[in-house]
């Protein structure tokens, strides 16, 4: 659609600042409609948008499309949180955290090589048409199988419903206050909001130029990029699957959180310094099998420490204040590849964020977050 390295960091920046702009509001129209009703309307908006996208070829409408994107993604975490605290118990979060969060993987990890195969067939064009026909299933299954609560739900059993309530009796808050952001007080939702916003820096610059170094830096074919690009995700969700039960075994997701920041910094910088192909690949698989772990810890972390009357809003300003972050990066890394001419500089600068990931975790560790 376009060469330009800054436009091309743009139309995601787009994306990610009117994500995280719109997360502000998301969280209390969960809190008042319910997760089911909310996330199916957004899961249409999503599948519509990319039909549109489909259908143009001007650089405004597609970066006005990736804005109504966003806003219509906003509800996502929020609902998602909502759900996972109202029907698992604290010792069962991290898993069931994982569980959709590995579903966001197995996306990525079918659709890049899915959507090049598409792209080099019939055109760009087409793959916006097969988003927008995958985009359907989602909202059936939302609609036919999502319940607000085990309330609602008609074929849950008395036990199940006890084994659910009963665990929430673990959940810890700070402080016995009233009203439904009463978590803007709690240090560790700041904390922890700071190690989530470094690791979606990582994780949509990671995500929005890996392709394009795989290419230009390490000279793969446009198809190859394809399918090495979902390499990274399949490690990260082996890395998921495998870990959250540990957090909440341990009852140390903060500890998992702190490690895989960490982890995946130097991993970074050490791909930026290999120059065979085949090393960089498995060093980049090596870094997201240390940051994806991080999304459902610091989920998980949010959810325990809120009340259920405040856990959709919590979620909202949790991921609006790191999409609002995080939405500098895609232009940033594409404005210094073109200014420098080389892609290094700006993987350099993702992995330089992490270091304020570490220290904010460092109080979330004492706590056994």
């Amino acid at each position: 659609m376009t060469a330009d390295k800054s436009t091309q960091g743009m139309m995601m920046t787009v994306f990610l600042l009117f994500y995280g702009a719109s997360c502000f509001f998301a969280g209390p129209l969960v809190q008042r409609y319910g997760p089911r009703l909310v996330l199916g309307a957004g899961l249409i908006s999503w599948a519509a948008i990319m039909a549109i996208m489909g259908a143009t070829s001007v650089i405004m409408v597609l970066l006005v499309c990736r804005a109504i994107l966003g806003l219509g993604e906003a509800v996502l975490g929020p609902s998602i949180s909502k759900f996972v605290q109202t029907w698992f118990p604290v010792h069962e979060r991290a898993k069931a955290n994982g569980v959709w969060f590995v579903g966001l993987e197995v996306g990525q990890i079918i659709a890049l090589p899915l959507i090049t195969w598409i792209t080099v067939a019939w055109g760009w064009r087409s793959s916006f048409y097969a988003l927008t026909l995958m985009g359907c299933l989602p909202v059936i299954v939302c609609m036919l199988y999502g319940y607000d609560s085990p309330a609602k739900h008609p074929r849950i059993s008395k036990e199940e419903v006890e084994y659910i309530t009963g665990g929430m009796q673990e959940t810890k808050v700070q402080e016995k206050t009233l009203g439904t952001f009463a978590f803007l007080k709690l240090s560790s939702f700041w904390y922890s909001a700071v190690i989530y916003a470094a690791a979606n820096a990582g994780f949509w610059g990671f995500m929005v130029w890996v392709p394009t170094y795989m290419k230009t830096a390490l000279g793969f074919s446009f198809a190859k990029t394809g399918l090495l690009s979902a390499l990274p995700y399949l490690v990260g969700t082996i890395s998921v699957i495998v870990l959250t039960p540990l957090m909440d075994k341990t009852n140390a997701r903060a500890t998992f959180s702190v490690a895989g920041c960490l982890g995946f910094a130097i991993t970074l910088f050490m791909a930026m310094s290999v120059t065979d192909p085949v090393i960089a690949v498995a060093v980049l698989c090596l870094a997201n099998v240390f940051i994806m772990p991080v999304f459902p810890a610091v989920f998980t972390i949010v959810q325990n420490i809120t009340k259920p009357t405040e856990v959709a809003n919590a979620t909202g300003v949790f991921n609006g204040c790191a999409y609002v972050f995080a939405s500098i990066f895609p232009y940033a890394m594409g404005a210094l590849y073109s200014s420098t001419g080389n892609m290094q500089n700006g993987f350099y600068l993702l992995a330089s964020v992490f270091a304020l990931a570490v220290l904010a975790g460092i109080p979330l560790v004492k706590n056994r977050l």
